[in-house]
This record gives C-alpha cells, sequence and structure tokens, in this order.
C-alpha cells in the first residue's frame, strides 16, 4: 500500500498526541492550538465528527436567513470596493461573528451562517472583476476600435443585450455550485490528511472561539465585548459615510461641499473630483504624486499590515517613478482613438498622466498575465498532484474513504459526491443550450465555450485553492486573465465577430472567477468547522441556498455600476474591468494594436521577472495598474498598525503578565481594531452605492 507524501503537516506536542491516544482532546482544548495542521488532530476530529457532529452541528433557518440577508447587502458592498481598488474584500463574516457572540448562538450555527453571508458576498467576483468590461467596451472611447469614414466611433460592443444578464444570472448560480461541490473531493485530502495551513485564518477560529466561551458561560464581560465591536463598527460606519458623503455629493451648485473648501474652480488643480489632493497639473509631466481621501484603503492597509501593503505597491512605484518618467523623455507616440492618429506624448495636456494610461497601464496588464502565467508553470508539481487527488480520491469502500458520504441510521455527513458528475454534465449541457437558444452564438463556439469553462473551474479552481492554502491568498486575477486569453484567442481564431468574442469571453471569466471563489470560500468554511464539530453537509447546504440571492444582487450592482462607469459618472478605477477591457481590445484588433501589443509584451516579461525573483508577479502588475494617490493611503494604513502594535498593543499585552486569558485579550484587542477597519470599508462602500444608485436615477 502507498503512503501519500504529507507536505504541509506540523509536528505533535506530546501533551497532544497522549490526548489523542486516549480520546480525551475535545473542541476548543486550549491544546487544540497547539496541533493546528498537524494532520493527526484533524484526522481524529474527522472520526469525532462522524460521530457527535449529527448532534452538535445545527442547521437552523432563522440563523441562515440573517446570514443570508448580510451577504446579500455585502455583495453590493464589496462590488464597490473591488471596483474602487481591485480588492474584493467584505466585513461580513465580521458582523456575523459579532451578531452571534451578542445574541449566545452556538459555535457551529455561527459558522454555519456565515457561510452563507460569504457565499451571497463572494459569487459575484466575477462581476467586480470582469463583468463592467462589457459596459468600459461599449462606452468609454479609448477602448473603440478607431471611427469610421463619417467621424462614428466603432466599439467592440454595442449594446449588452438584456438575455446576456439572464444567462449571467442562471450560470453564474450553477458554476458558483459547481465550484462549491468541486472542493468536496479534495476536503479529506488537503484539510485532514495533509492540511494546508491558510495563513491569516487563524482569527477565524480565534473568533468563534471567543463565541463558544460566550455560549457555554454566558459571562457579562464576553457579552459586553461583542456589544462593545458592534457599537464600534456601526460608530465608524457612521463617520466614515458623513465623510464620503461631504467628499462625493454634489450639494453646492453641484460641487460637494469638500470641493468648494478646497476653493472650487480655483483648486481643480490639486484637488480632484475623485477625492485625491494631487500634484497640480500644470507641473504633471514626468509624474503625478497624490494623496487619496479614500477611507476604504485606510482600513485595507490596516488588515495587510505596513509590510505587506508596500510589497503590493512596489509595482506602484515602479509605474510612477520609473515607467512614466521614462516614457514621456523617450516622448513616446499617444494615440488619439477619436482621431485615429498618433502624437508626441509630450504635447498632451497633461503628458504624465497621458503616458499612464497608453504605456504604463498595458505593460500593467502584460505583468499581470506574465506573473499569472508564470506562477501556474512553477506551480506545475502542484497542478501535477492537485490533478491526481482530483482524478484518484473518489474512489474506494471503506468506512474512511470517499464514498462514505452517507453514515448509516444517521444521514448524510458529507454532501454526496456523486452530484459533482450530475452538476457538470448539467452545467456543460445548460450552457450550450442558453447560449445557442437564448444568447443566438453559434453551437461549437458555445460547446467550446462549454468544455473550457468546466474544465478550468476543475483543474485551475484546484490550482487556485492550493495557492490560497499556501499564502493566504488566492489568484483569481491571474487565473481569470489566463481564462479569458485562452476564450478569446480560441474565438477569435474561430472567426466569430468581435461583439461575440469580446461577450462570451468576458461572461466565461465572469462565471470562472465567481466559480473558483466559492471553492475558496467553502475552504474556510470546511476548515473553521472542522475544528468545531460541524458536518460538511450543513455548511455545503448553507451556501448552495446562497448563492442565488448572491448573483442576483451582483447583477444589479454590475449593470448599475457597469453603466455608470462607462458614462463616466461615477469615478472608480476598476482596475481587473479595465484590464479585461484592455486585453479584448488589443486581441480583437484595432490601429492602435501593434502598439499595445509591444507593451504588452514588454509588461509579460516584468511579469514574468517579477514572479521568479518575488513570487509576488501578479501582485506587482496589478500594483502597476494604480494611480499612486490610490495606493499611499492604503501603505498608511499599514504603517499605523505596525506603530500601534509596537508602542501600544505589546507593552499592554506585556502588562498582563501571566494571565491564562492573555491571548484571548490580545485578540479582542485587534478586533476593535478590525471593527474600526471594517466600519471604514463599509463606510465608503454604502454611501458610495448610495451615490451610484443616486446618479443612475437623476
Amino acid at each position: 500500500m502507498d503512503v501519500r507524501e504529507r507536505n504541509y503537516c506540523e509536528p505533535m506536542t506530546p501533551t497532544g498526541i497522549e490526548k489523542v491516544e486516549k480520546g480525551t482532546l475535545n473542541y476548543f482544548d486550549l491544546e487544540v492550538w497547539s496541533n493546528l495542521n498537524t494532520g493527526t488532530v484533524e484526522q481524529y476530529f474527522e472520526e469525532k465528527n462522524r460521530v457527535e457532529g449529527f448532534e452538535r452541528s445545527r442547521f437552523v433557518w432563522k440563523r441562515i436567513v440573517i446570514g443570508l440577508v448580510i451577504g446579500t447587502m455585502f455583495a453590493i458592498i464589496t462590488q464597490y470596493v473591488g471596483l474602487k481598488v481591485g480588492l474584493a474584500i467584505s466585513g461580513g463574516w465580521y458582523i456575523m461573528a459579532l451578531i452571534g457572540m451578542a445574541f449566545r448562538w452556538h459555535p457551529s450555527e455561527i459558522n454555519i451562517a456565515s457561510s452563507a453571508t460569504n457565499a451571497a458576498t463572494y459569487v459575484g467576483t466575477g462581476f467586480i472583476f470582469t463583468f463592467p468590461a462589457m459596459y468600459l467596451l461599449m462606452g468609454k472611447d479609448e477602448y473603440a476600435l478607431g471611427v469610421d469614414a463619417d467621424g462614428n466611433v466603432i466599439r467592440i460592443i454595442n449594446s449588452v443585450p438584456p438575455e446576456i444578464l439572464f444567462l449571467a444570472f442562471i450560470l453564474s448560480i450553477m458554476t458558483g455550485m459547481l465550484g462549491v461541490l468541486y472542493f468536496i473531493i479534495l476536503r479529506r485530502i488537503w484539510l485532514v490528511e495533509d492540511p494546508l495551513h491558510i495563513p491569516g485564518w487563524e482569527p477565524s477560529l480565534q473568533l468563534v472561539d471567543i463565541a463558544n466561551d460566550r455560549w457555554s458561560a454566558g459571562t457579562e464581560g464576553d457579552s459586553e465585548q461583542a456589544k462593545k465591536s458592534i457599537r464600534l463598527v456601526g460608530i465608524w460606519i457612521t463617520i466614515t459615510m458623513i465623510f464620503t458623503f461631504l467628499r462625493d455629493f454634489p450639494v453646492n451648485a453641484g460641487k460637494s461641499v469638500f470641493y468648494s473648501f478646497f476653493g472650487g474652480e480655483e483648486m481643480t488643480e490639486v484637488y480632484s473630483s475623485a477625492g485625491d489632493i494631487q500634484q497640480p497639473l500644470s507641473s504633471s509631466t514626468y509624474t503625478m504624486v497624490g494623496f487619496g481621501l479614500i477611507p476604504i484603503q485606510l482600513g485595507i492597509g490596516w488588515f495587510m499590515r505596513f509590510k505587506v501593503a508596500l510589497l503590493v505597491n512596489i509595482g506602484t512605484f515602479f509605474t510612477w517613478f520609473i515607467i512614466v518618467p521614462l516614457a514621456v523623455t523617450a516622448n513616446i507616440p499617444a494615440f488619439d482613438t477619436m482621431a485615429g492618429t498618433f502624437y508626441p506624448v509630450i504635447d498632451d495636456p497633461i503628458p504624465a498622466w497621458k503616458a499612464y494610461v497608453d504605456v504604463a497601464r498595458p505593460m500593467a496588464v502584460g505583468a499581470i498575465l506574465g506573473g499569472g502565467i508564470t506562477a501556474l508553470i512553477k506551480m506545475a508539481p502542484t497542478f501535477k498532484s492537485a490533478a491526481g487527488d482530483l482524478l484518484g480520491s473518489g474512489g474506494g469502500d471503506g468506512e474512511n474513504s470517499m464514498s462514505s458520504e452517507y453514515v448509516r441510521g444517521m444521514g448524510w455527513y458529507e454532501w454526496p459526491a456523486s452530484h459533482i458528475k450530475f452538476m457538470a454534465i448539467l452545467t456543460l449541457i445548460t450552457t450550450v443550450v442558453l447560449f445557442t437558444t437564448i444568447g443566438g452564438f453559434p453551437l461549437i463556439a458555445s460547446l467550446v465555450f462549454a468544455a473550457i469553462l468546466v474544465a478550468t473551474t476543475f483543474f485551475l479552481g484546484a490550482i487556485a485553492v492550493k495557492v490560497m492554502g499556501e499564502t493566504g491568498t488566492e489568484p483569481v486575477s491571474g487565473t481569470s486573465f489566463i481564462v479569458m486569453l485562452a476564450l478569446v484567442l480560441l474565438f477569435v481564431a474561430m472567426g466569430l465577430e468581435p461583439s461575440q468574442v469580446a461577450i462570451m469571453a468576458l461572461l466565461g471569466t465572469t462565471l470562472f472567477a465567481g466559480a473558483i471563489s466559492m471553492s475558496g470560500d467553502i475552504i474556510l468554511d470546511f476548515k473553521t468547522g472542522l475544528y468545531i464539530g460541524n458536518r460538511p453537509y450543513h455548511l455545503v447546504k448553507a451556501v448552495t441556498v446562497a448563492i442565488p440571492f448572491g448573483a442576483a444582487m451582483a447583477i444589479i450592482g454590475a449593470v448599475v455600476f457597469g453603466q455608470l462607469l462607462a458614462d463616466g459618472t461615477l469615478d472608480l478605477l476598476a482596475p481587473q474591468a479595465n484590464a479585461f477591457a484592455s486585453i479584448t481590445r488589443a486581441l480583437v484588433g484595432g490601429e492602435s494594436l501593434g502598439m499595445m501589443m509591444s507593451f504588452l509584451a514588454i509588461g509579460l516579461a516584468i511579469g514574468v521577472v517579477s514572479e521568479i525573483t518575488t513570487g509576488m508577479g501578479t501582485a506587482f502588475g496589478l500594483g502597476m495598474y494604480f494611480p499612486l494617490a490610490l495606493m499611499l493611503p492604503m501603505i498608511l494604513g499599514g504603517l499605523i498598525r505596525d506603530i500601534w502594535e509596537k508602542r501600544t498593543l505589546e507593552p499592554w499585552v506585556e502588562s498582563l503578565g501571566d494571565d491564562p486569558e492573555k491571548e484571548k485579550k490580545r485578540t479582542l484587542k485587534v478586533l476593535d481594531t478590525y471593527m474600526i477597519a471594517t466600519g471604514l470599508i463599509i463606510g465608503e462602500a454604502l454611501m458610495g452605492t448610495i451615490y451610484a444608485f443616486y446618479s443612475m436615477l437623476s
């Protein structure tokens, strides 16, 4: 019998070994914290859960509904955040944990309800990163193919048909569920036998541990802490919403209060309508320095810490202090889409910005592609083992095999793995039928589309989740670019019209991104559930119930935000959407195709080198895409956290001496700051969303 190689297991403590051998290790024991990711403890709890989980795991519909409502709200909030800064950050899980703590929910109820929250939020990931690109191609002149003899703008997409929205809704539900079901196969391998660590996951278990103390003992201290955290996030949401209202809403002759405060028309060179304090435009020849008044970025920076925030922004510094100055100095030709002609970039009213748009952004797109492709090549051994896991984990008839989802006399412990094949076939057939009958696309192209969608969700999704388990970050953007590139090249080779190429490729990438995001979401739910006694069946059930509601909200947000981005009403960067629009335009043709492809090739090389040397090629490329004013607040947020921890938190923890609850108190102290950071993110996103709907209605 072959022995599986174990790459991630940590050594056990002597006490942990003793408790496992005697069967006395219980949920939330202190010894559990010393033996996370040992493999032995995970297998011990797996067998324990198969017996005790049927009583311990609690699926309560009213809890699920609360989680679903919060997740649906955060679906639109997270869309705004993603379009604003390029990162899908949601505080919904924290809110659910606090609600559970405040009302003394059982830990299993918090875990299951939170699964519904996250599913409703993250199923729309593709609608953040990809779907708005259709509207950008439809409305932005910079993504046009040129002008005809009569001076009319030739666009790749002239409209987004309503039937496309219907297809996106139905298929996002199906592929989202497929992404969840796929990971059922790998749960036992990557969470039980050889558990992925998922860096940064531990605070989630700590919160549930605190909630367990509150549930089992009902101490007033825990109740007050939960109430304090909820009050804190509410206060900072309110403060941030007021700030955002003053910054954005047109209340004074069509201008915001902040705009008027900074001098109105006289100060437009140093304060932009996007809320940036910037270098005067008249002097923005070789670069453009600024600082955005962006609470979201401060909050994200706090979560990231200074080192990670700085690493993410190295690409931004590379763009604004190397690429842009070099492009202007070399007087790179700039392209005027409307006129269909080239002109020296130095002749532009704002040379630095034009160099950024025409030179740096295509290079950034290439760097994202180069980093993503190189990362996948580096992951070839992982791909091989993942493929083996996927293809070889379904067999066996033993008690511990993957075929033992059903426990005799008790019910389903796992969700039936047999549903995976059924769902894959159903998704394949439904996609082909809907695309040919409702979408009006060619049959062969629809078959190719469906096959690539199902296959990439299966294999690239496994790789993306494994990368997440090793690094703490799921490479949704990187793998999505690979899928999108493959679809575009195939459809162009098949001779499809540019509009068909763009719509099918962007829709396919949207569905793929949502599917692998669900795989990344469920691994976190499964990992927490393993240590607290939940049945995977209940977690999958909560997720599948929430997916349709999140998908519906994601569609609404995508339409509203996409249209407002296209007509310029909403001033959001939307880095991934713009990047996908750039690639589509470059690949389907246009007068500037040669120049753009050159910059893409240079960026591709940059991405390859940065991935080889730093292991963060995709992050480097994404950083290259951002304006400096957007990223500096993120660095500041990380710096403030590091200073706070060094000068305030650590001395306070040391003053506790040998207090047995030292680590718990430290966690609660950090949790308070998370609530403030979450309030900054939610507050700006809420008011931004209100402003977006207000703009559309007005």
